[in-house]
């Protein structure tokens, strides 16, 4: 029998914030959304079925505020890592490495895994990222120093890193 996922949606200073939660740690989270209903409804579709409980969520929501907000120190997240392969689990946890404040190119992330002429494979992973804000995937960047792709918007991308102080 799957995992019962359940949500929980919170308000942030970039927008709402969806969270699909499992009984393992956070599955998945939406970018920053206008709307509470957007993000309530991007995460049913990610298969959730209840309300999370407060104790499921914990400090959870005050972390994604402060990440949305650009505050990062101590922060880590308990993340449910099912259904992801080992390439893109290497990916997303080099990226969750990369200092808040910085940025790194799609090439170097793709040489820390030892995949070094993979860089287009590792930008698929970050533009199939399951956890924005949490796994950064924002700071990461092309090799000519500039913002390309982003699930959320360059706009966004480029709020993030501000906040951060990476530009």
């Amino acid at each position: 029998m799957p995992d019962a996922l359940t949500f929980h949606v919170c308000d942030t200073s970039r927008g709402w914030v969806g969270l699909l939660v499992s009984p393992r740690g956070l599955r998945a989270t939406t970018l920053p959304r206008a709307t509470r209903d957007e993000a309530l409804r991007e995460v049913m579709e990610m298969g959730a079925t209840a309300p999370a409980s407060e104790p499921d969520l914990a400090d959870l929501p005050e972390r994604i505020r402060a990440l949305a907000s650009g505050r990062h120190a101590n922060l880590a997240v308990h993340i449910d890592w099912t259904g992801i392969s080992p390439f893109r689990r290497a990916v997303l946890e080099e990226a969750m490495r990369i200092p808040a404040g910085q940025t790194r190119s799609y090439g170097w992330l793709a040489e820390r895994v030892g995949r070094p002429r993979a860089a287009r494979a590792v930008g698929r992973v970050m533009a199939t990222n399951p956890w924005p804000l949490v796994v950064p995937c924002h700071r990461v960047i092309g090799s000519d120093g500039g913002l390309h792709g982003y699930g959320g918007g360059l706009r966004m991308k480029e709020t993030l890193l501000r906040a951060e102080g990476a530009i």
